[in-house]
C-alpha cells in the first residue's frame, strides 16, 4: 500500500480516487470546493480530506504525511515545487490533449476550435509551468494515448466520450507503474530532459 495525494475535481478526481482506494492505497485529496464529486467521494470512503480554492496557497499542515507520489486528476492548482520535492516519487499529472499541443485549461475547447481530426491524453511529470513537463515513459511505456475526434463533436461530448475514460485508465495504470518502479519519477523518464529541451 501507497500514500498517495490526489489533487482531483469532478468525474475523473471521483473516480481516480475510487481506482487508488481499490487499488489498497491511502489517499489525502486535495480539492477546490465543497460541492465537488471528488469531495463527495472522499468523504464517503472516509479519505483524509482538504478543501482549499484553487488560488490559496498549500502548506505542510495540508498534506498528513510524506507521499509516495502526488497526482493531479481534473485539478487546475499547479503543484508547488516543495511538494513535488517532498513526495518521494514526484507527481504525475493527466492533461486531455497530446502534449505539447493545447496546453492550458481550455484544451478540449482549443482542440475542438482548431479543427483537428485526432486528439488524445497525456500522463505528464507534473512541475511549475502549465502542462510544462514531460510525457511519463517507464520502460518503454510512453502514457500517451491518441483518440479520434467525430465530426461535429463538441468539447463537451469529446470530453465525456473518451477523454475522461482515457485519463483514467492512463493515471490509474501510471500509478502502478511508478509506485512498482520504486525509484523517482526523474529516474525512470530518460527523454525528459530531451523533450523538455524541445519545448
Amino acid at each position: 500500500m501507497a500514500k498517495v495525494v490526489l489533487l482531483g475535481g469532478k468525474w475523473l478526481g471521483a473516480r481516480v480516487l475510487e481506482g487508488l482506494v481499490a487499488q489498497g492505497h491511502e489517499v489525502s485529496v486535495i480539492a477546490a470546493s465543497r460541492a465537488d464529486q471528488t469531495v463527495v467521494t472522499a468523504r464517503r470512503l472516509r479519505c483524509h480530506l482538504v478543501v482549499k480554492p484553487e488560488r490559496t496557497p498549500l502548506i505542510g499542515r495540508d498534506i498528513p504525511w510524506r507521499p509516495d507520489l502526488v497526482v493531479s486528476a481534473h485539478s487546475f492548482r499547479i503543484v508547488p515545487g516543495w511538494l513535488v520535492t517532498f513526495s518521494k516519487q514526484g507527481a504525475i499529472g493527466y492533461h486531455p490533449s497530446v502534449l505539447p499541443s493545447f496546453k492550458g485549461r481550455h484544451a478540449v475547447q482549443d482542440t475542438i476550435a482548431a479543427g483537428v481530426r485526432m486528439t488524445g491524453g497525456t500522463v505528464y511529470h507534473l512541475t511549475d509551468q502549465i502542462d510544462g513537463g514531460a510525457p511519463l515513459r517507464i520502460g518503454d511505456r510512453l502514457f500517451v494515448e491518441h483518440v479520434q475526434i467525430i465530426p461535429g463533436e463538441d468539447a463537451a461530448g469529446l470530453w465525456q466520450r473518451v477523454l475522461a475514460p482515457v485519463g483514467l485508465g492512463l493515471l490509474l495504470e501510471a500509478v502502478g507503474g511508478v509506485l512498482v518502479q520504486g525509484s523517482r519519477l526523474e529516474k525512470l523518464t530518460t527523454c525528459a530532459s530531451v523533450l523538455a529541451e524541445r519545448e
